[in-house]
């Protein structure tokens, strides 16, 4: 499986504390079934850590992995806080979307703004494809179901959350879950984790939920078929 967004670089935002941290992430996820990890760490256009601190932190990483004998595959990414600043962004070639493609996790805040949907639109005609990042854990998504429509309609291609699915965010949200799987507006699956203790880098469970729900085929696709293509800059 392929996970594309895992705070798992050390010391650079909320997620992994450490290297030996990190280290444990892949020990984890190795254990779990997942070959291929996007480190995704929060970004704010303009703010510390820059595009630049990503990739060098992503190096190290990849450096200690090897030594350690990790059959994991690491590559860049970030989770892009949706602010003002971004669609000037959008523009810059040092923007951290997923290994360098035209895709990019997009975080938005809990009170959509409005104009999502141009802003989406813009971001595609300036050859970038937003993932929105667990909308199924958005306030504003939340309190009405209907405005995930919307979102889609604009072009966003979404990611949940694998703890979302199975349950361990609560019923509320795994609810929510189900019913984007359900109408098939689900693209990727994803740990979103942040350590070892209660946000792990695990997809096996959500992905035999998945496959309950809907099918085997449609979980592949969210678990390896789709991260595949965008970590190769591929349309699916």
């Amino acid at each position: 499986m392929i996970d594309i967004h895992c705070h798992i670089l050390p010391a650079i935002d909320d997620g992994s504390p450490d290297m030996e941290t990190t280290m444990r992430m892949l020990d984890i996820a190795v254990r779990d079934g997942i070959g291929h990890i996007v480190a995704t760490p929060h970004f704010r256009y303009g703010l510390e850590p820059s595009p630049q601190d990503i990739l060098e932190a992503l190096r190290i990483v990849q450096d200690e992995a090897v030594r350690q004998g990790s059959p994991v595959r690491l590559y860049g990414g970030a989770d892009i806080r949706l602010t003002y600043e971004l669609l000037e962004a959008l523009g810059k070639a040092d923007l951290p979307t997923i290994n360098k493609s035209r895709y990019f996790l997009l975080e938005l805040p809990d009170l959509i703004p409005p104009h999502l949907d141009e802003f989406i639109f813009e971001a595609k005609i300036k050859g970038y494809i937003p993932i929105i990042t667990h909308p199924e854990r958005n306030y504003s998504l939340l309190s009405a179901f209907e405005k995930a429509d919307t979102l889609r309609e604009s072009g966003a291609l979404f990611q949940l959350t694998a703890m979302s699915i199975t349950g361990d965010f609560g019923r509320h949200i795994r609810k929510f879950s189900l019913h984007l799987l359900k109408k098939g507006y689900v693209d990727f699956v994803a740990s979103d984790a942040h350590g070892t203790d209660r946000r792990i880098p695990l997809l096996s469970r959500a992905y035999r939920e998945v496959a309950d729900v809907l099918s085997v085929h449609e979980a592949q696709k969210m678990f390896t078929d789709n991260p595949g293509a965008v970590l190769e800059n591929r349309e699916f």
